[in-house]
Formats: structure tokens, C-alpha cells, sequence
């Protein structure tokens, strides 16, 4: 078991420099096995193609945040501002920064650019799941359509974390976790004031 998890994070780690290097579209099987210093019968072993590689390793990912997002916290459901709460936040940014090298690849544009829209989903269907677990509040679409005032809602948290992201993670986790509660706060509008 052992051996495979080793084997596994040779993969993965070969896969995200080839991907920063030369791009997802134009990596093959052979510029991995030969990366990761395995033969190709190894990475069969494991995957099917370079996309079930990539595939796999977003499920992994996307399943690990989803896990830290809908663990029961210590916080006040009943509060619009705690539907994804502050200590939920941060270990989800502890979490990108431990994997820090694969995630900021997967959304540069040498990566998948549908990861984004996975990774909104997830922190919609978080939010949704505590809106639940409250028994109090409702989501309120205000007279917006569904998929506008979903983005209304999670652009502030999910696009200060892609920004973050991209910068090359130089802030700390803290810090971005309370910017990202700070924008719970203030309106776009307030800044212009």
C-alpha cells in the first residue's frame, strides 16, 4: 500500500511540473512515466490515460475540501455571514496551501479550466448543506435568477481564494481568512467611498 501512495505522488508530482512546463493538452503518458522515473506498465496500473489521471486527482481534491467544508464547527448557523464558517475557511486554505504546486496549475491556463466551476459547486452545495442544517434560514434568491444570485453569493469568497491562488499563496491561510470574512461585510460599493 505503501508503494502505491509513493508511486502515486511520483505521478502526480511529475504530472504537475509537466503541466506548468508544456500544459496539459500537449503532455503525454511518456513525458510522465519518464518525469517520475517509473515505466509506462506502472502508470497503467494506476490509470487508464492522462485524463483519468487528471480526473482522479480532482476527485481527490475536490472530496477532501468538500469533507472540510461540511465538517460541523463550533459556529452560529443561524448567521448568514457563518454559512461557511471562518475556521472551515481556513482549513480549507491549509489544505491548498499543503498542495499547493498541483492547485495552482489546475487553474492556470495551462491547466482545467472547468476545476473553477467544480470548485464553485462545491462551495455552493456547502453552502446550501449548512443553510440546512440551520433549520432557520432560506436562501432567498431576492428576484434574481438561481444562477445569478448563486454567483452574487459565492464570487466574493471563491474568487478571493483564486486570487490567492495565482498570486502564488503569499499571504497566510489567516490572512485570506479574514479578508475573506472581511467581504462578508463590505459592500463592492463601500470601496469606492
Amino acid at each position: 500500500m505503501q508503494r502505491n501512495t509513493e508511486t502515486k505522488g511520483l505521478i502526480k508530482e511529475a504530472f504537475t511540473v509537466l503541466m506548468k512546463e508544456k500544459g496539459f493538452h500537449t503532455l503525454t503518458v511518456s513525458d510522465i512515466t519518464r518525469k517520475a522515473g517509473i515505466n509506462r506498465g506502472t502508470f497503467y496500473l494506476h490509470y487508464v490515460d492522462k485524463y483519468d489521471l487528471l480526473e482522479k486527482l480532482e476527485e481527490d481534491l475536490l472530496n477532501d475540501l468538500t469533507e472540510i467544508l461540511l465538517k460541523k464547527y463550533d459556529n452560529h448557523f443561524d448567521k448568514p455571514k457563518e454559512i461557511i464558517p471562518y475556521q472551515a475557511i481556513l482549513s480549507a486554505l491549509y489544505y491548498v496551501k499543503d498542495d499547493f504546486d498541483f492547485i495552482q496549475v489546475l487553474i492556470s491556463e495551462n491547466g482545467d479550466m472547468s476545476f473553477i466551476n467544480h470548485f464553485k459547486e462545491l462551495l455552493q452545495k456547502s453552502m446550501k448543506e449548512n443553510i440546512l442544517k440551520t433549520g432557520i434560514l432560506n436562501y432567498s434568491q431576492k428576484g434574481l435568477p438561481e444562477d445569478y444570485a448563486n454567483e452574487m453569493l459565492l464570487s466574493s469568497t471563491a474568487s478571493v481564494i483564486l486570487l490567492w491562488i495565482r498570486k502564488g499563496g503569499i499571504e497566510t491561510p489567516e490572512e485570506i481568512a479574514h479578508i475573506i470574512n472581511q467581504s462578508k461585510d463590505i459592500s463592492p460599493y463601500e470601496l469606492l467611498i
